[in-house]
């Protein structure tokens, strides 16, 4: 078997239990405040401080790779991964099982921000589409097949078998990392990671990302969430002063000076800040308005990752192909259609339309990741391939976490004005009132999708690289940077 897909079998078997972590562990949130007997504001911590954790180191976790050496990242990362889920099946309180959950993501953000960057290097530039594209699938089946594999767990086990029954497979992802992929030298001469600056861009990821999650429940005026802002406005400051002048940087400033990965990044940004609305409006309209069961609701918001995963390789290979320069823009369009499409959902909408409003936003986040993935991985020089592959990852982030915040308030603020009832659980509210505050937050994730369509249409022709780097072997990976820029 060519090299290439050996290490393609070995990112995606790694990168499909990544993200499944993710979604396996939000279903038994109602188990753990029960067996735990804390509330479920306590009980979140176990997936929030996973999200803070990986958004706010994976951009280091890449660059720690292309000094380093991806693949020895990469199952260092692994590594710690495994540990932390083998140490989580024995955690006795909630407490214990949030500060393991902290470690195991160390791990899951040093997997993650390497995987695109190994799977880009094994590709020639010729296929990258199509090899990224199948990652894009993984994700969507990883996103998929979370909630169902960790119900069924659930269902025969405790949840204690979340965690220990996946020891083995992080075991697999690790020898298949060390089987499979090869070694990468790391950069030559000083390889000093910049940790000033790793830090001010933890605190500032991390410290945003927190009170954009809890805004709506902490109150978005209280000290404690106006604090988390300043520390991050001030840490980003003090970031963009290290960045300007370390010598080896996290993120190379230069980099935004591309502006094919500038573009990218922020159509990135502002798709997901749009797309994310499905994951949280949806079970609210299904469960709560329609009455449906959980698993008839499952299995209807499994439209869109099902999409990802039969769509996201052709995309993918069309963009290799034919190169088309507004690939991207329709893909955006699209999910800014079923966007606007589900902001007219009524009580009675026939299960097959609100299927149908689903899979136009599938088809239309597979037509847009793979060519904007590839597009930012062919942005930079191979020696800086792991920052590019972490941006993708940390922009995926942020724009989760910044749409979630949005639909969340929104949802809360529309339907208690219109039932005329405040500080009653989202739950609660009158059907009615809460189909008026989906409706609303389905029409301003519309709108922020809108804007990924503006952002993707100032993109450049892709570029071609190849030749820019050899010819530029000498520079550092700053200047190699600066010297791309548009």
């Amino acid at each position: 078997m060519p090299y290439k897909w050996q290490a393609l079998i070995a990112v995606c078997f790694g990168t499909y239990m990544a993200t499944m972590d993710i979604s396996i562990v939000n279903v038994a949130l109602p188990t753990l405040s029960r067996e735990f007997n804390r509330p479920p504001d306590t009980v979140v911590w176990a997936t929030l401080a996973s999200s803070l954790v990986v958004t706010g180191l994976t951009l280091t976790a890449g660059r720690s790779g292309d000094l380093f050496g991806r693949k020895r990242i990469y199952i260092a990362g692994w590594l710690i991964f495994t540990t932390g889920m083998g140490l989580a099946s024995f955690a006795q309180t909630i407490e214990q099982l949030i500060a393991v959950r902290f470690f195991q993501s160390i791990g899951v953000a040093m997997a993650i921000a390497n995987g695109n960057a190994i799977v880009t290097d094994a590709f020639p530039d010729n296929e990258r589409g199509r090899a990224l594209g199948t990652t894009g699938a993984v994700v969507g089946a990883g996103l998929m097949s979370g909630p169902i594999l960790g119900g069924l767990m659930l269902s025969l086990f405790d949840w204690r078998a979340l965690f220990y029954l996946r020891v083995p497979i992080g075991l697999a992802a690790m020898a298949m990392a060390f089987v499979f992929i090869r070694s990468t030298p790391g950069q030559t001469g000083d390889r000093k990671l910049d940790i000033p600056g790793a830090v001010t861009l933890f605190l500032t990821l991390s410290s945003i990302l927190l009170a954009v999650n809890r805004g709506s429940g902490w109150g978005w005026t209280s000290p404690i969430i106006l604090s988390l802002f300043t520390v991050g406005f001030v840490s980003f400051l003090a970031f963009l002063r290290i960045e300007s002048l370390a010598a080896s940087p996290v993120v190379s400033l230069a980099l935004f000076k591309v502006r094919n990965f500038a573009v990218s990044v922020l159509s990135l940004v502002l798709n997901f800040a749009g797309q994310s609305a499905v994951t949280f409006l949806m079970p609210f309209y299904l469960l709560n308005v329609r009455d449906y069961t959980t698993a008839q609701t499952g299995l209807i918001l499994a439209t869109v990752p099902s999409m990802m995963l039969l769509l996201s390789p052709v995309s993918g290979l069309i963009s290799d192909r034919y190169g088309f320069r507004y690939q991207v823009t329709l893909g955006v369009a699209l999910v800014t259609i079923g966007l606007f499409a589900l902001a007219t959902i009524g009580p009675e909408t026939p299960t097959a339309l609100i299927m149908a409003r689903l899979a136009i936003v599938g088809i239309g986040t597979s037509i847009f990741m793979s060519p904007n993935s590839a597009t930012i991985m062919g942005s930079v020089p191979r020696t800086m391939l792991g920052t590019a592959s972490a941006s993708v990852a940390t922009s995926r982030n942020v724009g989760n976490a910044v749409g979630l915040a949005l639909a969340s308030t929104i949802l809360v603020g529309v339907a208690s004005a219109s039932s005329g009832l405040s500080g009653v659980r989202t739950d609660a509210l009158p059907p009615a009132a809460l189909l008026d505050g989906i409706r609303v937050a389905f029409v301003v994730a519309g709108c922020m999708s809108a804007l990924a369509i503006a952002a993707s249409s100032f993109r450049g022709k892709r570029p071609a690289y190849e030749a820019t780097v050899q010819s530029q072997a000498a520079a550092t990976p700053m200047q190699a940077a600066g010297n791309r820029s548009e």
